[in-house]
């Protein structure tokens, strides 16, 4: 069975560029966007039975609403969708593929828009980066990519498992 791990800052939801004392206040991660073609992707691939859905979302340590808000805003924002998908919350900072009960597979998959993130879980696994409109504009990263409409987030998933879209 595959694994798909979606980060949620800059892709499940829309990224804010704000201070950081911004976002260490309450309501801020209860009040981001979503970006709506992730979160159908992830409904889309909440459909197959061969795929195993994730969030892994870091929290901010210093924020104390951070954890609780972001996992209301997921249960908001998908529904019953939500039953088909685990959570994982490491701290800002740790590494997303060390957080990983069991640690990661050479076919789990990784779809955030960070760069630092991608890098490290490439060296296990594969990496998708999350084109939200405001990242990749120097194309620093050369590997996979996924954006544009539900579909094609989903086919980029379905490519990077060697299969063509359901």
């Amino acid at each position: 069975m595959t694994r798909v791990f979606f980060d949620m800052d800059g892709v499940l939801a829309q990224y804010r560029d704000v201070p950081y004392e911004e976002m260490l206040k309450e309501g801020f991660f209860r009040q981001l966007e979503p970006q709506k073609e992730a979160l159908e992707a992830l409904r889309i691939l909440a459909e197959d039975p061969g795929i195993e859905l994730y969030t892994l979302s870091a929290v901010i340590k210093e924020n104390p609403y951070a954890l609780d808000e972001k996992k209301n805003w997921l249960r908001q924002q998908l529904g019953s969708s939500l039953e088909r998908v685990r959570s994982i919350f490491p701290y800002c900072g740790e590494s997303k593929a060390a957080c990983v009960p069991g640690g990661i597979r050479s076919t789990d998959i990784l779809i955030d828009d960070y760069n630092a993130n991608l890098r490290d879980w490439e060296k296990s696994a594969v990496a998708i980066k999350f084109l939200n409109g405001i990242n990749n504009r120097h194309g620093s990263w050369k590997g996979r990519t996924a954006g544009g409409s539900a579909s094609e987030i989903a086919g980029s998933v379905y490519s990077a498992m060697g299969q063509s879209a359901a």
